[in-house]
Protein backbone atom coordinates (compact mmCIF):
# COMPACT_ATOMS: atom_id res chain seq x y z
CA UNK A 1 0.00 0.00 0.00
CA UNK A 2 1.20 3.53 -1.00
CA UNK A 3 1.40 6.22 1.42
CA UNK A 4 -1.04 8.31 -0.86
CA UNK A 5 -3.59 5.52 -0.01
CA UNK A 6 -2.92 5.14 3.56
CA UNK A 7 -3.70 8.54 3.87
CA UNK A 8 -6.69 8.34 1.85
CA UNK A 9 -8.19 6.01 4.44
CA UNK A 10 -7.63 7.55 7.20
CA UNK A 11 -9.05 11.00 5.77
CA UNK A 12 -11.98 9.04 4.91
CA UNK A 13 -12.66 7.47 8.09
CA UNK A 14 -11.74 10.78 9.83
CA UNK A 15 -14.11 13.08 7.52
CA UNK A 16 -17.93 12.10 9.14
CA UNK A 17 -16.14 12.58 12.55
CA UNK A 18 -14.71 16.29 11.87
CA UNK A 19 -18.04 16.81 10.27
CA UNK A 20 -20.19 15.75 12.99
CA UNK A 21 -18.11 17.60 15.09
CA UNK A 22 -18.39 21.27 13.31
CA UNK A 23 -22.51 20.35 12.94
CA UNK A 24 -22.23 20.11 16.95
CA UNK A 25 -20.46 23.37 17.41
CA UNK A 26 -22.47 24.74 15.42
CA UNK A 27 -25.84 23.62 16.52
CA UNK A 28 -24.61 24.53 20.08
CA UNK A 29 -23.61 28.16 19.06
CA UNK A 30 -27.29 28.64 16.90
CA UNK A 31 -29.13 27.22 20.32
CA UNK A 32 -27.49 30.00 22.43
CA UNK A 33 -28.50 32.45 19.87
CA UNK A 34 -31.95 31.39 19.33
CA UNK A 35 -32.20 31.85 23.49
CA UNK A 36 -31.00 35.03 23.56
CA UNK A 37 -33.07 36.13 20.72
CA UNK A 38 -35.79 34.92 22.13
CA UNK A 39 -35.38 36.27 25.65
CA UNK A 40 -34.95 39.76 24.06
CA UNK A 41 -38.27 39.22 22.21
CA UNK A 42 -40.26 38.05 25.25
CA UNK A 43 -38.58 41.33 27.53
CA UNK A 44 -39.62 43.83 24.54
CA UNK A 45 -43.05 41.91 24.11
CA UNK A 46 -43.20 42.71 27.91
CA UNK A 47 -45.75 45.53 28.81
CA UNK A 48 -44.57 46.23 32.40
CA UNK A 49 -41.30 47.11 30.96
CA UNK A 50 -41.42 49.50 28.13
CA UNK A 51 -38.40 52.11 26.55
CA UNK A 52 -38.58 55.23 28.55
CA UNK A 53 -39.89 53.81 31.83
CA UNK A 54 -37.68 54.87 35.04
CA UNK A 55 -36.25 51.79 36.86
CA UNK A 56 -34.35 50.81 39.63
CA UNK A 57 -31.56 48.45 38.67
CA UNK A 58 -29.23 46.95 40.90
CA UNK A 59 -29.94 49.66 43.41
CA UNK A 60 -29.26 52.22 40.90
CA UNK A 61 -31.63 54.44 39.67
CA UNK A 62 -31.75 54.10 35.83
CA UNK A 63 -34.07 54.90 32.67
CA UNK A 64 -34.53 52.36 29.82
CA UNK A 65 -33.26 53.72 26.80
CA UNK A 66 -33.17 50.64 23.97
CA UNK A 67 -34.74 47.23 24.17
CA UNK A 68 -33.60 45.39 21.28
CA UNK A 69 -33.56 41.69 20.59
CA UNK A 70 -30.32 40.60 22.26
CA UNK A 71 -28.95 43.46 24.46
CA UNK A 72 -31.37 46.13 26.53
CA UNK A 73 -29.60 49.57 26.79
CA UNK A 74 -29.85 51.61 30.40
CA UNK A 75 -29.19 55.11 31.18
CA UNK A 76 -27.85 55.11 34.81
CA UNK A 77 -26.88 58.08 37.23
CA UNK A 78 -23.69 57.10 38.94
CA UNK A 79 -24.21 58.25 42.51
CA UNK A 80 -21.04 57.02 44.11
CA UNK A 81 -17.50 56.06 42.75
CA UNK A 82 -15.13 57.46 40.39
CA UNK A 83 -18.00 58.69 38.49
CA UNK A 84 -20.50 60.37 40.73
CA UNK A 85 -22.50 62.54 38.70
CA UNK A 86 -21.87 60.90 35.59
CA UNK A 87 -24.61 59.42 33.00
CA UNK A 88 -23.59 55.75 31.19
CA UNK A 89 -25.67 53.67 29.58
CA UNK A 90 -24.97 50.13 30.78
CA UNK A 91 -25.84 47.38 28.07
CA UNK A 92 -27.13 43.98 29.62
CA UNK A 93 -27.51 41.29 27.29
CA UNK A 94 -31.24 40.17 27.87
CA UNK A 95 -30.84 37.09 28.91
CA UNK A 96 -29.02 38.25 32.10
CA UNK A 97 -32.21 40.39 32.68
CA UNK A 98 -34.24 37.81 34.94
CA UNK A 99 -30.74 37.37 36.71
CA UNK A 100 -31.15 41.10 37.80
CA UNK A 101 -32.83 43.20 40.53
CA UNK A 102 -35.06 45.42 38.57
CA UNK A 103 -37.84 47.33 40.01
CA UNK A 104 -39.81 50.03 38.03
CA UNK A 105 -40.26 53.03 39.44
CA UNK A 106 -44.39 54.52 39.59
CA UNK A 107 -43.59 57.88 41.30
CA UNK A 108 -40.74 60.25 41.49
CA UNK A 109 -42.29 61.70 44.71
CA UNK A 110 -44.51 60.28 47.94
CA UNK A 111 -47.83 59.23 46.65
CA UNK A 112 -49.45 62.40 48.31
CA UNK A 113 -48.20 64.51 46.04
CA UNK A 114 -48.83 62.88 42.97
CA UNK A 115 -52.49 62.38 43.19
CA UNK A 116 -53.15 63.01 39.31
CA UNK A 117 -50.42 60.20 38.36
CA UNK A 118 -51.77 57.77 41.10
CA UNK A 119 -55.33 58.38 39.44
CA UNK A 120 -53.83 57.48 35.99
CA UNK A 121 -51.75 54.38 37.34
CA UNK A 122 -55.17 53.02 38.86
CA UNK A 123 -56.71 53.24 35.37
CA UNK A 124 -53.45 51.84 33.85
CA UNK A 125 -53.88 48.83 36.08
CA UNK A 126 -57.44 48.28 35.26
CA UNK A 127 -57.19 48.39 31.37
CA UNK A 128 -54.31 45.75 31.88
CA UNK A 129 -56.64 43.65 34.26
CA UNK A 130 -59.17 43.79 31.73
CA UNK A 131 -56.95 43.18 28.79
CA UNK A 132 -55.65 39.74 30.50
CA UNK A 133 -59.43 38.81 31.55
CA UNK A 134 -60.10 39.62 27.90
CA UNK A 135 -57.33 37.32 26.40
Amino acid sequence: MSPDAIGLGLAEMIMPFGVALLALVITLMFKDYATGIAKGMAFKMNRDFQEGDKVILDGERALIVKIGNATTVFGIHKSSGDLAGHYCWRYVPNERISMLKLEKVIFDEKPTQNEKAIQQNGQKIAEHIKGEKDA
